[in-house]
């Protein structure tokens, strides 16, 4: 299928224009010629313009667009307290003139879930003026209901259903700008990686199934994702929802999607010394800042596999980059 056939089955869904796009498609030289090879290539979805940008921005252009579609004037999230989703809707929403409530979910197991001092996302949802609540993860449920049904007392149309299949769609997109990017660097990666296990994945394995291109995508995730066929057969099933969501069909390969979760480290957002050694390796050859909780777990796992020796010194692989700069700040004393 053509780019511009998919991209028009794209435009037909109700979107924000929230984000500068296409990121770009950046060579990493000095970190490529640290390692001996390959070219390695970083997708900057950091730098997608809002609210210090992230695979999260992508979303909101369409799950806030069907928010707005329906009426709503006010939109509830939540997550760990740190989230960077939640910074990235607080943000949308102040651009777009929506009453955003974000209730963040406080627990003492890493720096992701402290709220003690002001600063990284907690800081920023504030700046942007969203209603800030904090609940420990057994009062989530009852926190959200009750907001909900404070909003709608208040005269609010409160919108909860950020759609997953929507957010699928956006990573779509992220692989037609791949794709013409490629053409214009003239390279042809077979390999690319990304920190996640879910959405961003997905769009990624559809977007480029579609293009009947058979690319090998790779997901080095945060936590445990369980047996990896299994886990491969679930993303693959996720693609193919976001691919017939807008139009089409699509059938793929399992064998071609890799779940890596052997990077994790001991938890959740605590740092470990082989993600600060890749927050310092790109940051001091590239320039590149990568995050303790997210990237910098996704990074580790691409620098393993090259180290392995899996890819021949000229070839070419991709890492996207899916944001979440903000986190750097909560882990000061350690990343030093």
């Amino acid at each position: 299928m053509e780019n511009a056939e998919i991209q028009q089955a794209i435009d037909k869904l109700p979107r924000l224009s929230l984000n500068e796009l296409p990121t770009p498609l950046h060579h990493c030289p000095r970190l490529s010629e640290k390692l001996s090879g390959p070219n390695i290539y970083i997708k900057r979805d950091d730098l997608t313009g809002l609210a210090f940008g992230g695979n999260k921005s992508r979303y909101l252009e369409f799950t806030l667009a069907e928010a707005v579609e329906q009426g709503a004037d006010a939109v509830v999230l939540s997550a760990v307290v740190h989230s960077n989703h939640c910074r990235q809707l607080a943000a949308a929403a102040a651009k777009i003139g929506l009453k955003a409530v974000v209730v963040l979910r406080q627990h003492d197991e890493s720096p992701m879930g402290y709220c003690e001092h002001p600063t990284g996302n907690y800081l920023l949802d504030q700046l942007f003026g969203a209603e800030v609540l904090i609940a420990a993860p057994s009062q989530l449920p009852t926190v959200i209901a009750e907001e909900m049904e404070r909003l709608k007392r208040e005269g609010y149309k409160p919108f909860t259903g950020l759609s997953g299949l929507r957010s699928r769609v956006a990573y779509i997109q992220c692989a037609l700008e791949l794709d013409k990017q490629f053409d214009e660097l003239g390279i042809d990666p077979q390999y690319i990686y990304i920190g996640s296990s879910g959405n961003s994945l997905a769009g990624l394995v559809a977007g480029f199934n579609l293009l009947c291109q058979p690319r090998h995508l790779v997901g080095v995730t945060r936590g445990k994702v369980g047996p990896p066929q299994e886990a491969a057969a679930r993303l693959a099933e996720s693609a193919r929802e976001a691919a017939e969501f807008i139009g089409f069909a699509c059938t793929p390969a399992p064998d071609h999607i890799r779940l890596d979760d052997r990077h994790t480290g001991p938890g959740f957002g605590i740092l470990d010394p082989p993600t600060r050694d890749a927050i310092h390796l790109l940051a001091r050859t590239e320039a590149i800042l990568l995050d303790p909780a997210y990237t910098g777990k996704g990074f580790v796992g691409f620098l393993d596999h090259i180290r392995q020796g899996r890819f021949s010194p000229d070839e070419a692989v991709v890492f996207v980059h899916t944001g979440g700069t903000p986190l750097t700040f909560l882990y000061g004393e350690d990343l030093l």
